[in-house]
């Protein structure tokens, strides 16, 4: 059991996925305690912003000296542009929204991504996320509840 818990921890730090694939993984298909679950979850996707946020001004540096990883980046960021102009509009309470819609896209990852490009503070925005990722799960788990609950009251049983 306690391998499972690790396993969906890892995968609440994947880009895209995050916890939105993370949560409904360990509750459903592993059968884990659904409270666990976000906890790992949460921690899994919140921890791999630490490191994320802080690399990013070195990669910018980085990416100076090298035509490839300057394309990638130049890709990333365009892309991160696109998406965040609620974040532009709020700053910090725009990234606790963005991070807390769980769609593709709107997540702890491109969160970071915007705010460096924006120019947010660091420990702000690490706490905006934190926040964001606390009303994500909360929105997935409320949803998984809601399906359980509404294909039990259609009659339908899944086969275990």
């Amino acid at each position: 059991m306690e391998n499972k818990y690790l396993e969906i921890f890892f995968w609440s730090m994947a880009p895209i996925t995050e916890l939105r694939l993370s949560v409904p993984l360990g509750v459903l298909e592993y059968e884990l305690d659904w409270i666990r679950v976000l906890l790992f979850c949460i921690l899994g996707n919140f921890l791999i912003c630490i490191p994320l946020i802080n690399l990013l001004s070195y990669l910018d540096r980085l990416s100076a000296k090298s035509s490839f990883l300057n394309a990638i980046l130049n890709k990333i960021y365009s892309r991160t542009r696109s998406k965040t102009k609620i974040i532009n509009n709020y700053k910090y309470l725009g990234v606790i929204c963005f991070v807390g819609i769980p769609l593709p896209f709107t997540g702890a990852w491109t969160g970071c991504f915007a705010s460096h490009l924006l120019g947010l503070n660091k420990k702000k925005t690490l706490l905006s996320i934190l926040a964001g990722l606390i009303i994500s799960s909360t929105i997935v788990i409320l949803v998984i509840f809601f399906a359980q609950h509404l294909l039990s009251w259609i009659g339908y049983e899944a086969n275990n």
